[in-house]
């Protein structure tokens, strides 16, 4: 097979970047999207420069990479310069250039091959078949406004029915698609959901308890809240809301941690509400981060997100 076709299904920069350098798992994810993109447009130069009749064709394929791909690509770049030092941000570019020289040195062996890529390139435009990539284009498309994700209807919906860890309750939520499903140690959360496919540090909770008999008329306010609440957890707001159109209450609370000796902290935005003698809550967080840390602007960033999952929530017949 040609090397230029190889672009389609190798990350190469990243298997090769892995072995030398460490990055945090987020990092790392978006390092592996933007080598793949970045791949793709060195093969449209490999194609233009050795076929220059095909020239009108590479530019029709990079505009329509620009609209499906640009916005996450840019993300990405703001992304890594928030990250990573310009040591570090210089080298990376350096070492993904001279990889991606080596992978193109060789000439494309037939014009019809350098067709067959254009053609790939036109569907990609509507499908990106490695999960992986996908799923990180997606998550950087909207990192700058991560509910942008839901509205503009990359959505799957996530139902409790059946669930070995959800008796007799039927919930369906909605959750962004470029968010990862996993199975949570709590026996009371159902599912848990974390961004950037598992690579980030923002998470969806699912989580239902049983109610003992004395709390089946418990009316949900904030002195009522204040008795379910964990030591070390400051309550900062709470409101009134409305899921499916059972009375409920958004809380914003922020617990201290303490992993070995390490003082860390996390937010959350729970929305709560009682339906059938159970107590349901809808938790968005961010963390854990260090102590010190200030939460306030990304709550702020991802409430809009979590306020979407709550709402879209419906119990079904």
């Amino acid at each position: 097979m040609v090397r230029i076709v190889f672009l389609l299904y190798i990350l190469f920069p990243v298997l090769c970047l892995s072995q030398n350098e460490k990055y945090n798992p987020k990092v790392s994810f978006a390092i592996e999207t933007y080598a793949f993109l970045k791949g793709q447009n060195a093969a449209l130069q490999k194609v233009a420069v050795q076929f220059p009749q095909l020239k009108p064709n590479v530019t029709s394929a990079q505009q329509s990479l620009k609209t499906v791909f640009g916005r996450a690509e840019n993300n990405i770049k703001r992304f890594l310069k928030e990250e990573l030092d310009n040591s570090q941000l210089k080298l990376l570019y350096i070492k993904i250039d001279s990889l991606l020289n080596q992978e193109l040195l060789n000439p494309i062996e037939k014009e019809k091959y350098a067709h067959d890529f254009l053609l790939k390139i036109k569907e990609r435009s509507y499908f990106v078949n490695n999960i992986s990539v996908s799923k990180g284009i997606l998550s950087f498309k909207y990192h700058d406004a991560p509910h942008q994700e839901i509205t503009d209807g990359h959505v799957d919906f996530f139902t409790t029915e059946n669930h070995p860890k959800a008796e007799k309750t039927s919930l369906k939520i909605p959750i962004p698609k470029s968010w990862l499903a996993e199975e949570a140690e709590m026996p009371e959360t159902i599912q848990q959901f974390t961004s950037y496919y598992g690579n980030g540090n923002e998470k969806i909770l699912i989580v239902v308890y049983d109610l003992p008999q004395e709390l089946h008329s418990i009316k949900l306010t904030e002195k009522s809240i204040l008795s379910f609440l964990p030591a070390q957890t400051k309550l900062i707001r709470t409101e009134s809301v409305s899921i499916d159109d059972i009375p409920a209450l958004m809380v914003e609370v922020e617990e201290l941690l303490d992993y070995d000796n390490d003082p860390m902290k996390i937010r959350m935005l729970q929305f709560i509400f009682v339906q059938n003698q159970k107590l349901y809550c809808l938790q968005g967080s961010i963390g854990p981060v260090n102590e010190d840390e200030d939460l306030g602007f990304q709550i702020k960033k991802y409430e809009p997100l979590f306020r979407l999952v709550a709402s879209g929530a419906e119990f079904e017949e």
